[in-house]
This record gives structure tokens, sequence and C-alpha cells, in this order.
């Protein structure tokens, strides 16, 4: 092949490549966009390591404030763009699974780090969380079946144990020791707590009440409220929020 053939080749090759990193661009901006699961704060409904495509036409998907390439994580250094949300072909719905921006990070919204989460609040709701448990507009929510929390297993006896084959068959990884020695943590769905309360060697299971303020930034900044004791909080009408209570969401 002569220096000509091979020039006419590789222009060929970058205008290829190009279009096609163009069209993965659009895709991803305006269709849908892969994640991973970090976490496994959901992990009754998607796991760690689980691969996800999220819809950006269900809600409407927003024009880039950053240049560059997503999903290689490329952008071009200092530049922001004004940004706007499209129509959508759908109105959110509470219970509904969805992955936003962390808010408190200080970066272009489209370099923002990515949390999937069970949403609660709706435009125009009153969001609080009572003892551990999501309250919407004055009323319990309901909560879905696979949604983990963390209980208090209180022992009938400090000597006895809570062993993996006890908590295996429940769905249960751990039971995490206290200073209390009669006190467990474990991490289950209700069903899973019902199930431990009746075992014969244990006293009672409780939903464990946190009094300590939250180590992540809570929204409003400055607040006093916690985990398990949180709001109220209206939820504007142009935007979308969730309780910490879904944390702990799976």
């Amino acid at each position: 092949m002569d220096a000509r053939s091979w020039k006419h080749a590789a222009g060929a090759w970058l205008k290829s490549l190009c279009f096609a990193l163009l069209i993965a661009t659009g895709i991803q901006v305006f269709l849908v966009q892969p994640f991973v699961v970090p976490t496994s704060s959901m992990a009754k409904t998607i796991k760690p390591g689980d691969y996800i495509l999220v819809s950006k036409l269900h809600y409407g998907p927003r024009t880039p404030q950053s240049v560059g390439l997503p999903f290689l994580d490329l952008y071009v250094p200092g530049v922001h763009l004004p940004s706007a949300r499209l129509p959508g072909l759908a109105e959110s719905e509470r219970g509904d699974v969805v992955v936003f921006h962390y808010p408190p990070e200080k970066k272009p919204i489209d370099q923002k780090t990515a949390y999937v989460k069970r949403l609660v609040g709706l435009p125009g709701d009153t969001v609080e969380v009572q003892n551990g448990r999501a309250v919407v507009n004055g009323k319990p929510l309901t909560a879905v079946p696979t949604v983990q929390q963390q209980w208090d297993v209180h022992l009938k006896d400090p000597r006895m144990r809570l062993l993996p084959n006890h908590l295996r068959p429940l769905g249960i990884r751990t039971a995490r020791p206290t200073s209390d020695p009669n006190r467990r943590l474990v991490t289950a769905t209700s069903e899973a707590a019902d199930a431990l309360a009746s075992y014969s060697f244990v006293q009672s299971v409780e939903l464990s009440a946190s009094t300590s303020p939250a180590k992540q930034p809570t929204f409003p900044a400055n607040s006093d409220f916690t985990r398990d004791e949180y709001g109220p909080v209206p939820v504007p009408r142009h935007c979308l929020t969730k309780s910490r209570y879904e944390a702990t969401e799976s």
C-alpha cells in the first residue's frame, strides 16, 4: 500500500471512528445510559456490580452541561454549557426506581456521581422520617416488601449467638455486636425481621432508630436531622426528592 492509499484508509477509519463516537454519545445523552450499581443499598432489587440501562426518554433527557465523552468520563475542563431538560414521555410516580446525580458535589450535573434509589416524594408532597419510617403528607408510607432496614435484635440470654444457619435462610448476612451484650444489629426486610422474632432465644426485634446526626450531607444544609428522624421537608413542585429512609431500599 503506497502512502496515498494509506492516508486515504486512515482518513476513512478516523471518520468512521468519529461517527461511531458521535452516535454513542448521542444515544447516551438522549436515549439510554448504562450504569454499574456501586453499592448494596438496593441489594434485594439490584446488586452491586449489576449493569443497568437507564431510560432518558421517560422523564426527559437533559442537554449536556459539559463537552466530552461521558461514556469514557472524559470532559474538556472549564467548559460549562447552559442546560435544559427536554419533554419526557411519562410523569414520575411514587415507587419508581430512579437514577439521579448526587447534589452536594461541586461539579456540572452531568459529571456528578450517579445514585440509584426508589422515589418517595413527589412535587408538592411533604416528606419526613419518623423513627426510621417514611411518612408522606402525614401518612406512613407502605414500604415495598424488598425494603431493608436496620433492626435491633434483643436476645434473652447474652450467651446466645445468631449463627449463619439462623440468618442465611432469612436473607440476612451478618449480625453486628453492640455495647449491649443482649443486643445485635441486623439489616433485613420486615418479613425477615418477623421471622427472626419468632426464634425461641430472641426476646424482641425492633427498628433501630439513630439519634446521631447523619454522616453524609443532608438537605437542608446544617440541619439537625438524623437518618431516622428527618424533616418534615416540603418537596418543591418543580423538582423531585427522596427520603433518606430509602437509602436502605432494596
